[in-house]
């Protein structure tokens, strides 16, 4: 957690690298910021932070109509080892429909602990942490889009326009249609839907499009220099989206057909997932270096590049085991070219259905992929003891799965043939050397050494 000092300093500054990180209280007008913000620098004396816009919501601050905290990069780091409680809030801006019952159920807890746990660490009920997450989603979509209030109500989560402008009186002390007003809007003319992502500095993308580019599915991505396009499996939508990359601005912009507006919360968070947009490279910096290695040997800009179905994820894994990259991703194309039907990537059931002849490979990896397809169609959120139990699925492959789809920041794939090379260099150059030293972010490490040459 950054100190008051550590948190004036950056403001003072303005740096990028902490928006999201902290938010700015302004005591004598009752708005919280980023600390981005151009607004007129307010004295220090004058200031409180909060470590995330819920947390600044809770005590009573409203959000800044210039900087517009709703839009600032999202970041966990104040939520701490709690995973149960990290999962829990992911869920929650995954899906804003679903109840606090469902996502209990889903996490394998009862209601009861759920309260305890945010009671706990938060000092908030989940009910009233979603309904937060459900205000600030509602406040980007008027600020960015021309969806109708009553459609931006139901992508956020509430059930009609009235209620979401019940809350946002009560809580911003604004209306859905001043919030609008205030707001530069897109076109009523326009035909697609257009919202700005942003990230902290550094952020390698050539680094990010260059490792996804080696591995494209052609028929369900399309990368290019500054832009790429992807297919997504939505419930059972195949959905488009297109984004383009603007450095400038330190962000990207997502662009979808309106028809698909409500999948945009869905679709901002695997988009966030697949670009690693949350990452704090300057916390990240920091680990790496406590390794031993030198400013010359890592990039605190490089990202993990994500892949959002955790089913693609472990084909990527199964099928790149012991061949080339280039072999493995002609066993993905193959395989996205036999078994999909509308560009998104295949389901669990079409694999695990299917004798997979066209795969030139062993068929005990066949069987391993069949197996872990039927599982997985089965068990969606199967967890990896039950990977485990599969024939010809090993360690590496689970580890690969949960650095790719983030749902650990801290693996490092000590096994990986390429790494163990680079530790080998890094040995006889006598450089001094402890991987321990990057956790939690030894996923970061993984992908620095893959890149180091």
């Amino acid at each position: 957690m950054l100190t008051k000092a550590q948190c004036k300093n950056a403001r003072l500054a303005r740096d990028p690298r902490f928006d999201g990180v902290f938010f700015v209280l302004v005591k004598t007008t009752g708005i919280f910021c980023r600390p981005i913000c151009r607004a007129r620098v307010p004295l220090e004396k004058n200031v409180d932070y909060a470590f995330s816009s819920v947390e600044a919501l809770h005590k009573g601050y409203r959000p800044c109509l210039r900087c517009r905290p709703d839009s600032a990069p999202t970041s966990f780091a104040w939520l701490g080892t709690q995973t149960t409680l990290l999962r829990a809030c992911k869920l929650m801006q995954e899906s804003p429909q679903q109840s606090i019952q469902t996502i209990c159920e889903r996490l394998g807890i009862s209601v009861r602990y759920l309260h305890k746990l945010f009671a706990e660490k938060l000092k908030i009920s989940p009910k009233k942490y979603q309904l937060y997450l459900q205000l600030l989603m509602a406040k980007n979509l008027l600020h960015q889009t021309h969806l109708s209030v009553e459609n931006i109500a139901q992508s956020a989560g509430f059930t009609n326009s009235r209620q979401l402008q019940k809350h946002c009186k009560q809580t911003l002390d604004l209306t859905p249609t001043q919030i609008r007003n205030l707001a530069s809007q897109q076109s009523k003319e326009a035909t697609t839907l257009r919202i700005f992502l942003a990230y902290r500095p550094p952020y390698n993308w050539p680094a990010l499009r260059d490792f996804l580019k080696l591995r494209e599915i052609s028929e369900n991505e399309n990368i290019q220099q500054a832009s790429m396009q992807k297919y997504f499996r939505l419930g059972q939508e195949s959905v488009i989206v297109d984004i383009q990359h603007a450095p400038e601005e330190n962000g990207f912009y997502l662009t979808l057909d309106p028809l698909q507006a409500h999948h945009l919360q869905t679709l901002i968070l695997k988009v966030q997932q697949l670009l690693d947009l949350h990452a704090q490279p300057d916390v990240i910096g920091q680990a790496l270096a406590a390794t031993g290695l030198s400013d010359k040997q890592f990039d605190a800009g490089l990202r993990v590049p994500g892949v959002v179905c955790r089913f693609e994820a472990a084909c990527r894994a199964v099928l790149g085991q012991q061949v080339s990259i280039k072999a493995a991703v002609t066993h993905l194309n193959r395989l996205q070219q036999a078994l999909s039907s509308d560009a998104a990537f295949p389901l669990p059931q079409d694999v695990a259905n299917s004798d997979l002849a066209f795969l030139k490979m062993p068929e005990r990896r066949k069987q391993a992929l069949r197996d872990l397809a039927q599982l997985l169609s089965r068990e969606p959120e199967a967890d990896y003891e039950k990977w485990l139990s599969i024939k010809g699925i090993g360690p590496w492959t689970c580890q690969y799965v949960q650095m790719r789809t983030h749902e650990s920041t801290d693996i490092y794939l000590a096994t990986d043939l390429i790494i163990k090379r680079k530790i080998e260099a890094l040995k006889a150059s006598n450089k001094a050397f402890n991987s321990d030293k990057a956790a939690p972010w030894r996923s970061y490490l993984t992908f620095n050494l893959w890149n180091f040459t």
